[in-house]
This record gives C-alpha cells, structure tokens and sequence, in this order.
C-alpha cells in the first residue's frame, strides 16, 4: 500500500475533481482515509466510475454507498429543518451560514456535501429568546465553557450573533467590517429543506467563505470545492461586479485572492482574470513563497495567523492581535485547554504550538528545499 501525505492527497483529489483518475488512489488506503477526515469523500467517490468504486473498496474500513451519504445528509437536513421551523416560528429571522446553505444550494447532490453541525446567525438583540427556542422548544442542551454552543445527541448547534469569530477574538474585528447587519442587508427569501428560509447573496456569501476557509489556514478541499461551486453560480448569474464590490467593501482581497486563485487553478472554478488581477494583494518575499506553496497542495501551518497579521492596517493594531492570539481571555483559553486545570493544560499546548511555529519557520528561512 502505498503511504501518501496531505500535499500529495490533495493533488490526487484535484485530479479527480477534474475527472482524471490518478491510479495511485487505488493503491492507498491513506487517500480514502485522508478523504473521510476532510469531509470529501462523497464527493470524490461520486466522480468514480461503478467499475472504479468496486475496486476501491477493498481499501474502505466501512462498506460506503450512495445510500450511507444520503442517510448521513438526511439526518442533518431533518435536524436543520427544526431549527429553521423553531425560529420561524418565534418569528426571529436566522441565517444558515454553511451546511445546509451550501450543500443544497450549490452541490447537485446535497448527500455530496457532508456537514456535522448547524451554524445560525441572527441579530445580538436575540440572543436571549434564541437560547430559550434552542434550549426549551429544541431541547438542545448548552455545553461548559462554550456559551453559545449547543448539542443533541451527536449534533452541535453553533449561534453566532457575528459571522467572522470576534466574539472569541475581538481583534478580529481589525481584519474585516463584514457583520451581521451585512448577512441580513443582501438577502433575500428563499427554502431550505422545503421550509422558508434567508439566503445570503453572492455579494457576501463568497467573500465569508473565503474567510472562513483562511480562518482554518485551508486545512479542509471540501471548503475550497464550495467557493469553486459558488464561483461557478457567480458566473452563471453574471455577479462578478456585485461579489468584487463586497471583496473591496469588506477587505478581503487577500483571503478571496488565495482561495479563488487555487480554485480557479485545481477546481475549474470559473473566475475571471481581471478580477484576480483586481484583488491581486501586494506581497513580500516570504509572501510569495507561502503562496507559491499553498497552491502546490501544501496545508501550510499557521497560515491564517500569518496573513491575518498582514491584513491589520497598523501596528498597534497588529501587536493586540497577536498578544490576543497567543494569549486571549479566559473563556477561549478554558476551550483551548479542554478540560482539567485550564491553567496548566493552555500553557501546555501553547508551548507546544509555539514550538511547532518555530520550527516551521526555521525550515522555510534557512532550510527552504521546498519548490
């Protein structure tokens, strides 16, 4: 069996979502294993011939079929669906931010996208009504340490009252003015799962995503093959001036740049050339180098700190992200720590973390082999 890091894992995935199948996927039991940890595994064995998955299978730990995915996607569609009814029912409007939002709306198949939580965004003035409907009307129980965090069963629910995570870091607020008033502001009516539903505009919509991909520094395809799905929509709806006006209005021609120039590269996106060229970001040497990296394949460490850190305007601006990233209030650093002395287990990750940052960037500034 042939042994495969992520580098090489998602070229053979890109590869397939161009519909050329690398024969090396049949030797690795790796891939479909690296597939299932980044939620594209339906996806990518949608784009298998019968004749193909059958001899794939031999490598699957579990039997996976059209009908496992479509069970797994039904049970979060039903699970969603409640949540939509709940609140429209309490008259509260919400916003589906991903799951349901994504998978039903851009993939041909909704099973093809999975997803394990439901994200909902509403005004702040709602916050405490939103909590009783998920608490006493849902019976969705709250979790330690995570105020906003809900769980049934195996099923999180997430409620924000902002879209980027500055409730957790405030300093992100420095990276972006895209809020929930904007989510609300470009929308319009619409379904999910058959029930009434507020659909986010391209406008916003692909900017958030591209955000949100950089915030987790790249490290799921299954998020770029959603922007690459959405670009191709913008395209399809001519909105490529409406989506570059949001990319300008809320600062995010950095984020945008990285995951429309990969997509476009590997995921047959279609975005047009002036608009890359229009959110082309200035970039230094090491810049160019991550870049150059990330759109070989490679899942750079703390890449979503590193352009972060480029996208605050000034430096005291700067100095408070960090000192908020690497050391931020007690309730994110009880989460960090995940349980027993909160003290004790944060200093030891960070210590941990702070050495992996180091060493990845000794091997980039004196050891840089890589192409």
């Amino acid at each position: 069996m042939m042994k495969l890091d992520t580098t090489l894992y998602r070229k053979y995935a890109c590869a397939i979502l161009n519909k050329h199948i690398p024969s090396q996927i049949f030797n690795s039991h790796d891939f479909w294993i690296m597939a299932q940890g980044d939620a594209s595994f339906p996806l990518l064995w949608s784009f298998l011939s019968p004749e193909q998955q059958n001899k794939a299978r031999f490598l699957l730990q579990h039997p996976m079929s059209e009908q496992v995915f479509a069970a797994d996607a039904l049970r979060m569609k039903n699970a969603t669906v409640r949540v939509l009814r709940a609140f429209n029912d309490a008259k509260i409007p919400i916003i589906c931010m991903r799951g349901l939002a994504v998978s039903e709306k851009l993939y041909p198949k909704s099973y093809l996208r999975p997803h394990t939580d439901i994200d909902i965004l509403f005004e702040e003035k709602y916050t405490l009504k939103a909590k009783q409907i998920v608490g006493n009307t849902l019976q969705y129980r709250p979790l330690d340490a995570y105020p906003m965090l809900f769980k049934q069963g195996d099923i999180p629910l997430d409620l924000h009252i902002e879209p980027i995570g500055a409730e957790r870091i405030v300093s992100w607020k420095n990276l972006t003015p895209l809020s929930t008033s904007d989510f609300f502001k470009y929308a319009k009516k619409g379904k999910l799962g058959g029930e009434d539903a507020v659909l986010v505009h391209e406008r916003v919509m692909l900017p958030y995503l591209c955000f949100h991909a950089l915030k987790h520094s790249f490290e799921r395809l299954v998020w770029l093959y959603d922007i690459a799905l959405l670009s191709q929509q913008v395209t399809k709806d001519n909105t490529w001036d409406d989506v570059l006006a949001g990319i300008r209005e809320y600062r995010l021609e950095k984020p945008c740049f990285y995951a429309l120039s990969y997509v476009s590269k590997h995921m047959q996106g279609t975005v047009p050339i002036h608009i890359l060229d229009q959110i082309n970001p200035n970039m230094g040497f090491m810049e160019r180098r991550l870049f150059k990296r990330f759109m070989n394949h490679e899942i750079i460490p703390y890449l979503a700190e590193r352009l972060f850190s480029r996208m605050i305007p000034n430096f005291k601006q700067r100095f408070e992200f960090w000192r908020e990233t690497i050391y931020p209030r007690y309730e994110v650093r009880q989460q960090i720590a995940g349980g027993g002395c909160v003290k004790c287990n944060f200093i030891r990750t960070r210590l941990k973390q702070i050495a992996r940052a180091i060493w990845a960037f000794v091997k980039e500034t004196i050891f840089p082999v890589r192409t």
